[in-house]
């Protein structure tokens, strides 16, 4: 957080009128907001920017990406340093050629820079070019030749392009300006920062031609319980000796997460006066996150949104995952594998001392098992062909399921036939009763 953020609460414990808002969710934070908490990240990323290098930051959604980049785009022309901010959402990806594209990013950078180029006329007699090679003759014949000393260009949200079929085009063209260093020296002066929610083999899957394994990767954590104590003035302007408790109950539900911190701060600044405890903050969680009456939260609804469009068997692989990790195994952090990386993309998980944890009581209790469950793709099921409809004169006799062969019962085996051997005795008496009648009646004649 600024040093002199503070300054602006004034001594009665109201908010000067001409302050910017202390409390902000959702959105980019403009600068000299006071709610700004300063991480590791800021001072990593001006550092490596000054020394020449290509970063990107890929980070899960409502992390401070944005405001993390105007603060240091700020930072920057103060030191004398040009930079121009390019937030490719103002581009769009539907229904935009390449040409457009292109075309709408350029005149962006000549207004940053107030060049004096018409960027219609270049891009119109350099159509002999493809255009990435348009793209980067543009920035060392017009950027650079314009713009004296470092130039810095940040492109803001560069998921946008994952729908785009040239975007693989364009990041090869940002790792062929720093490959040039090495031939010519005027790239030098040329300074890509790339932010994003997306994995870099999302973007460009080609590592030969992918600035990703060549640049700085900036990694934006949650806040310190240290780092945020400046969110303690926003509070205690409200609730007067209770700044540093309140902060620490929220902390206990958030662990530290850029958004859902300052929403719970901001909803603590507007409570009533009151005796806060962990109930009265517990209580305030569970009416903006857990209640049914509560809002559908951007945030929440944003996770949800993502891994129900998540293909059918990354989706699977990656629940499975979670579920290992609600289950509190100890899952190793593993920076190049896939389900891991959008689980981090997600918000859901989080690294900590080298092992993957949920990313805080809040998602564990929303997003538990039995979301899992629901979201985990079924085993699709086979399709039978219904028989022809039988006719009133057809009528056939119900058809008993069958079990599969292990678990019928035994087939009983065909006996030999009891009444065949009735018949045979029965032939037997007869012939014996003739035979005796015969004997009897020659007997009679002899006795004559």
């Amino acid at each position: 957080m600024e040093q002199d953020s503070a300054s602006e609460i004034t001594t009665n414990g109201t908010h000067d009128n001409d302050a910017p808002e202390f409390f902000v969710t959702g959105g980019t934070l403009i600068p000299g907001t006071p709610s700004y908490v300063v991480r590791e990240a800021d001072t990593e990323l001006l550092r490596h920017i000054e020394s020449g290098e290509f970063c990107f930051v890929l980070t899960a959604r409502q992390m401070g990406k944005s405001s993390l980049m105007v603060r240091t785009a700020r930072a920057l022309r103060q030191q004398g340093i040009s930079s121009a901010v390019v937030d490719l959402t103002t581009i769009g990806r539907d229904a935009v050629t390449s040409d457009e594209w292109y075309l709408t990013l350029l005149s962006q950078l000549k207004d940053a820079f107030d060049l004096k180029v018409d960027v219609q006329q270049y891009w119109s007699s350099n159509g002999y070019l493809s255009m990435t090679s348009r793209f980067v003759t543009f920035m060392s014949s017009v950027v650079l030749a314009e713009v004296p000393g470092t130039v810095v260009i940040f492109v803001d949200e560069i998921d946008t392009m994952l729908g785009l079929d040239f975007r693989a085009d364009f990041f090869a063209a940002i790792r062929a300006m720093y490959n040039a260093r090495a031939t010519n020296p005027v790239y030098n002066r040329l300074v890509f920062v790339l932010l994003g929610v997306a994995t870099p083999t999302d973007l460009i899957d080609d590592p030969a031609r992918t600035p990703f394994n060549i640049g700085k990767r900036i990694v934006l954590q949650e806040f310190s319980l240290a780092e945020a104590s400046g969110l303690r003035a926003g509070l205690e302007a409200k609730h007067l000796a209770q700044g540093e408790r309140i902060l620490q109950m929220i902390f206990n539900w958030t662990d530290g997460h850029p958004y859902l911190t300052q929403r719970l701060c901001k909803a603590a600044e507007e409570a009533k006066r009151t005796l806060w405890s962990e109930e009265r903050v517990h209580s305030l969680v569970h009416e903006l996150f857990f209640s049914e009456e509560a809002p559908r939260d951007s945030n929440l609804t944003y996770v949800r949104d993502r891994v129900r469009a998540t293909p059918a068997d990354q989706r699977g692989e990656m629940l499975r995952l979670y579920q290992r990790i609600l289950n509190d195994e100890r899952v190793p952090e593993k920076d190049r594998e896939q389900s891991q990386l959008y689980l981090k993309l997600l918000g859901l998980v989080r690294g900590d001392q080298g092992v993957l944890r949920p990313s805080n009581p809040i998602y564990r209790q929303i997003f538990d098992s039995a979301w899992v469950n629901e979201m985990m793709p079924r085993t699709p099921t086979i399709a039978v062909t219904p028989a022809a409809p039988t006719t009133p004169t057809e009528e056939r006799p119900p058809v008993t399921p069958q079990s599969p062969p292990s678990e019928r019962e035994p087939v009983a085996v065909p006996q030999p036939s009891t009444r065949r051997q009735s018949n045979t005795w029965l032939w037997f008496g007869v012939g014996v009763a003739l035979l005796v009648l015969i004997v009897v009646a020659a007997l009679f004649v002899m006795s004559r």
